[in-house]
């Protein structure tokens, strides 16, 4: 081989190996190009679906307090009311709808504070459609003296017309429920 010969292999070897490594470079950026775009999508990706759970989260506590104040409503409807003879006296026309029962009380009598404490802790234990009318036994000589009330913690439930319909004694709100007829 001549000379000449083994400068242009020389040259056409360089020019292969430089223009390869320029190639293997140009591929290599390329790839890295195409790798960011791929992990910038998958950000943008994760970023929309982290947004997506976030809203679909709010929406779910907004639907469950929406579902708490349903229930409460609910449970409102479904639970009697307590209220003082003075209230009742006030409006007995707005009490007609429900069973009436007169609830005689001695602010000194144990048991009457106890099945007072149970009404006021927990108004649901009152059925739906029940009213129970705080009577002071010391007080209301007339209504005991109208349906034979001889002791406190004495239940009586009365019609529309104030006709007595039951009378019972209790020592607990359960068992001051179990004597209302239906």
């Amino acid at each position: 081989m001549n000379k000449k010969t083994i400068i242009i292999v020389g040259i056409v070897v360089g020019l292969f190996l430089v223009g390869g490594g320029v190639f293997a470079y140009s591929n290599n950026q390329n790839e890295k190009k195409e790798q960011e775009k791929m992990a910038m999508e998958k950000k943008a990706e994760s970023e929309a679906m982290m947004k997506k759970d976030e809203a679909a989260a709010m929406e779910k506590e907004k639907m469950a307090k929406e579902g708490d104040a349903m229930t409460k409503e609910d449970a409102m409807s479904k639970q009697g009311s307590y209220v003082t003879l003075a209230d009742y006296n006030k409006d007995p026309s707005k009490y007609a709808d429900s069973k009436k029962v007169y609830f005689f009380h001695a602010s000194w009598c144990p048991i009457c504070q106890g099945i007072d404490k149970e009404i006021n802790a927990d108004m649901s234990k009152i059925p739906a459609g029940v009213t129970m009318i705080k009577t002071d036994f010391d007080n209301s000589t007339d209504l005991r003296q109208k349906y034979g009330v001889t002791t406190q913690y004495t239940f009586v439930q009365v019609d529309n017309n104030g006709n007595e319909t039951a009378q019972w004694s209790a020592t607990s709100l359960a068992k001051a429920i179990d004597g209302i007829k239906s």
